[in-house]
């Protein structure tokens, strides 16, 4: 016999062994407890034995000649031989619930998993505390002994002599099986749950058994309640078939717009969900972010970005004029040649001034005549009263077509009635039948009997007038100071005769100019006479250019550039150069809100080159304009206003105008406007947003989160720091096994693996198989609170494609697991990888409060092979080569591998297998399970120089191996291996 393979002489042979001076080959043999050899020094001499056995110490009892605590137990739980059930644990004596699965090695006490051997509030057992001065090694408190306060040393270790069960009342007074030390007096046990049930009170007179795999209200664990609408099921609380929840509710993701797809992945403002994703509803196609019909959208008619000139419509895709209207001119616009002066039955043919058109020819209108040329209502005009050419004596008027009558006041430019400009808004009734013609203006009917009003601005302004309401055929013009006409910059209307605005069909008339500072007059006229009421606006302009905008609930946008001039001041800091965008209100339309903002509706960001300030003016509010400077510095020195626009009633509009100033600057700037309520989602300024989600307004209008936060249920929330590649957790590899929780809530989604629902919320962990060796690599997220999914890409981000395990383990997995797993909406993965950089990605259907399990396994040499469950022997096969997987038994020689993975429910048990008689070298055998505490156990010579090894295998899910191996580099060959595995 070889001295490498001296071991020791087992205690029974002892005595014979050292009269012979023999060596005992190794082999499995039971752990004397060092506990009950360091009691027996205490200096307390125990009660003498009846069995002639040393008595055990701290309040253990011998049990089949080990001394235990029938405490913790649970091959003795309150008695010897009293055995608990699987998945319970023995805890004061009693058997129950471990409502905890602990790691290997480490036990559940009160609902924290400790290493009784080393803990010095539990060593050796659960609330077995060690005096002061003492400490906790190898499950025995060892030095000299102080009790804390309420304590009482009992030989070598500290007890609360008021419930300690080996010590109740006094040191040694131990109280029988199934009793409990209450008030330091032994007493019956409280009674106990049957199997599978869980007691949820265990702080109470009697317990509350509940069966934590299907009771809604405890839900795998004491207390954890499932939402409405779901159910618990195998311990977790699921939504109905084809729901998912969603913070406290149970929503069909593929259907629900503010939860598509994913649990807080909200559809754009707009679009639907179908099928789990975003789209545009059945006929509308996605335009600039925005959902339109293509067969009807003017500014997107037929595709996106497809503008219908002016004056033309899109129907069924293609722009072109309405029902009975034609093209005419360039470039082309859309005509009635039944009824436009300009194109009078053909295209360019224009009626001459006063005529119209009525069925595509000019003529004078109904109860006009020809007179010189012009169209005239000889029942009113007192140049031609009666008939053409027929002049009333000065002082009278036509009515009826007889001169008669007194003039107005205002008949003449000398006698204008002045307009009070301290009103933004006013309205001046008239009857024109008695005044003269005096001037006449650039277009249609404007030669007819006229009447003045003259108005002085201060600072440059849009003014509006109309007269709508009257009967007759009116126009309105301007002129200057000096009778000049007034030219009527582009986009604006000095002279009006019929108007088309508001898509009025009337004779009225409506004209609106930016006019500078200084003197004008306004001048009634028109085809024919009588009463009428001028409807007067105005509104700051600023002295910069004037845009004319048509506001809408949709947001636009208007960009430009404040010149250097002031034109405009406010209660606001306006004090820089301005410029400003206008509109119209047509009659009978309803109030509603208006925004306008220079701040990025998405970031926040400042969109003006300097200080800006915002003012809106509307005619009809009066002089309530509403102005804002630096928005509560939302957006820095950007600038938000939001005002009311007042409704308009029959026969009334109003003029509206937002000034873009500067507070001492200048500068280029781009503005958000919008007009009207959102159809959905929370008007937050232009934008639409959605409240619950949108980090920029989160549970509210302009919340920002801050950076690396993002919004969920309306709350800000730190994003973990795992979120992104970059900040990828580094997994250590010295360690068999590594256990992360992490809560993906605020996370966001990166990448997408191979299956399922990996388009989710992901998180990263880095880890590296070292140069030369190849492992197995297996992950679970068995016990999150949410539908996770795993799977594993390369360094690059590439995904890993292929386990390279001849049909067995998972790449990527959303649900079910391994073969036969059977995981719910949990995950596992497993596949054989070789030296590099990976990435394990933890990703899912929703997002919440996950566990990730990590587990790794060195491969051999030699071949790889999956070992099924029972008893079994290998065909022979051989080892050779070079070994590259190292032990404590010696193990430098070639090796082969066989593994296998255990599911969530596997109860674990006793492994064993040999080669004794079944090879002829030095074989090695060790087995490793990650979840074990000692992850490696093995043996070299058991029976001669082969060997056996038998091991405990862990409960619950997770890879393990078996390695065949040499005792050293020169030891390979043939070999059978019987194997009995759980």
């Amino acid at each position: 016999m070889s001295m490498r393979r001296v071991r020791w002489c087992s205690a029974v042979t002892a005595v014979v062994a050292a009269a012979a001076g023999c060596a005992v080959p190794e082999m499995n043999l039971p752990r004397v407890d060092a506990r009950v050899d360091a009691r027996t020094d205490s200096g307390v001499t125990p009660p003498p034995p009846m069995d002639g056995q040393a008595p055990c110490g701290g309040g253990d009892t011998r049990c089949n000649g080990v001394c235990t605590s029938t405490q913790t137990d649970t091959m003795n739980c309150g008695a010897c031989g009293t055995v608990c059930s699987a998945g319970q644990v023995c805890t004061a004596g009693r058997c129950g619930s471990s409502m905890m699965m602990c790691p290997a090695g480490q036990t559940n006490c009160n609902g924290t998993c400790v290493d009784t051997a080393t803990d010095n509030l539990n060593c050796g057992a659960c609330g077995r505390t060690c005096a002061m001065g003492q400490t906790c090694g190898a499950g025995m408190c060892t030095g000299t002994a102080m009790c804390p306060i309420g304590q009482t040393r009992c030989g070598m270790a500290c007890a609360t002599l008021d419930s300690d069960p080996a010590n109740c009342g006094a040191c040694g007074t131990a109280c029988a099986a199934g009793q409990s030390c209450m008030a330091g007096r032994c007493a019956s046990a409280r009674p106990m749950c049957a199997a599978g049930q869980t007691d949820c009170a265990p702080m109470a007179p009697a317990p509350t058994c509940v069966e934590l795999q299907s009771n809604a209200m405890n839900c795998g664990a004491c207390g954890t309640a499932c939402a409405a609408g779901q159910t618990c099921t195998a311990g977790a609380c699921v939504c109905a078939a084809g729901n998912t929840l969603c913070g406290r509710a149970c929503v069909n993701t593929q259907t629900d717009n503010l939860n598509c797809g994913a649990c807080g992945s909200a559809c754009p403002m707009g679009q639907v969900c179908a099928a789990g994703m975003c789209g545009c509803p059945a006929g509308q196609q996605l335009c600039g972010g925005v959902c339109v019909d293509t067969r009807t959208d003017n500014t997107n008619c037929g595709g996106c970005a497809t503008v219908c000139p002016m004056g033309q419509v899109c129907n069924t895709g293609t722009c072109g004029c309405r029902a009975g209207q034609s093209l005419c001119g360039m470039p082309a616009v859309c005509v009635d040649l039944q009824a436009d002066r300009s194109n009078c039955g053909t295209c360019g043919t224009a009626c001459p001034m006063g005529q119209v058109c009525t069925t595509g020819r000019c003529g004078c209108p109904a109860g006009q005549m020809l007179c010189g040329g012009v169209c005239t209502d000889t029942q009113s005009n007192s140049n031609h009263c009666g008939a053409c050419g027929t002049v009333c004596p000065a002082g009278t008027g036509c009515m009826t077509g007889a001169c008669r009558g007194v003039p107005p006041a205002n008949d003449t430019r000398a006698t204008a009635t002045m307009l009070d400009l301290t009103m933004p808004a006013q309205s001046i009734t008239v009857n024109t039948s008695m005044a003269r013609n005096d001037t006449t203006g650039s277009c249609g009917c404007t030669s007819g009997n006229d009447v003045f009003y003259r108005f002085t601005l201060t600072q440059p302004e849009i003014i509006f007038a109309d007269t709508f309401g009257a009967t007759w055929d009116t126009s309105l013009f301007l002129q200057s100071s000096t009778g000049t006409n007034v030219t009527a910059a582009t986009g604006f209307t000095t002279c009006s005769d019929d108007t088309t605005e508001c898509s009025h069909a009337g004779r009225q008339s409506v004209i609106f100019a930016k006019l500078d500072a200084g003197t004008y007059f306004l001048v009634l006229s028109g085809c024919s006479s009588g009463t009428a009421t001028v409807h007067f606006q105005h509104v700051p302009a600023g002295a910069g250019a004037s845009t004319r905008i048509t506001p809408t609930a949709t947001a636009r946008t208007a960009t430009g550039t404040t010149g250097a001039t002031s034109g405009h001041s406010a209660t606001c800091c306006t004090s820089g150069g301005d410029t400003s965008l206008w509109w119209l209100t047509c009659p009978n339309t309803a109030a509603a809100p208006f925004y306008a903002s220079t701040c990025n509706p998405t970031t926040g960001a400042d969109r003006a080159a300097f200080n800006s300030s915002l003012t809106q003016y509307t005619a009809l509010r009066g002089a309530g304009a509403v102005c804002n400077d630096d928005v509560g510095f939302v957006c820095g020195t950007g600038s938000t206003v939001t005002s009311t626009i007042p409704a308009t009633g029959a026969n009334q509009a109003s003029i509206n105008s937002v000034v873009i100033d500067g507070c001492m600057a200048m500068g280029a700037y781009s503005v958000d406007y919008a007009l009207g309520l959102c159809t959905s989602g929370t008007r937050c300024g232009t934008a639409c947003v959605d409240t619950v989600g949108d980090p920029n307004h989160c549970g509210g209008c302009d919340r920002r989160c801050p950076a690396g936060q993002s919004c969920r249920m309306g709350m800000c929330s730190a994003a973990p720091p795992n979120d992104q590649p970059s900040g990828a957790v580094t997994i250590d590899m010295t360690a068999p096994q590594s256990l992360f929780t992490v809560d993906t809530t605020a996370a966001v989604n990166d990448t997408t693996g191979s299956c399922g629902c990996t388009s989710g919320r992901d998180v990263f962990y880095n880890f590296t198989v070292a140069a030369g060796r190849s492992e197995l690599v297996y992950a679970d997220t068995i016990g999150s609170m949410f539908d996770t999914s795993l799977f594993v890409q390369t360094s690059a981000g590439v995904n890993v494609a292929s386990t390279n395990l001849a049909g067995q383990g998972s790449v990527c997995n959303d649900d079910g697991g391994l073969t036969g797993c059977a995981t719910g909406s949990q995950s596992q993965i497993l596949l054989r990888l070789e030296a590099g950089s990976y990435r394990l990605v933890l990703s899912g259907c929703a997002a919440g409060r996950a566990n990730l399990r990590f587990q790794h396994i060195a491969i051999g040499n030699g071949s790889l092979t999956l070992l099924p469950a029972g008893a079994t022997t290998t065909a022979s096969t051989s080892t050779s080569g070079t070994g590259r997987v190292t032990s404590t038994c010696g193990s430098g020689g070639a090796e082969n591998t066989y593994y296998w993975f255990t599911c969530a429910s596997h109860a674990g048990g006793a492994f064993g297998a040999s080669t004794c008689s079944r090879a002829s070298w030095d074989t090695s055998l060790a087995q490793v399970s990650p979840a074990r505490a000692t992850a490696t156990v093995c043996n070299d010579d058991a029976c001669g120089t082969q060997s056996t090894v038998n091991a405990t295998i862990p409960a619950g899910a997770g890879i393990h191996a078996l390695y065949v191996d040499g005792f050293s580099s020169a030891s390979s060959g043939t070999y059978t291996v019987s194997v009995t595995r759980p």
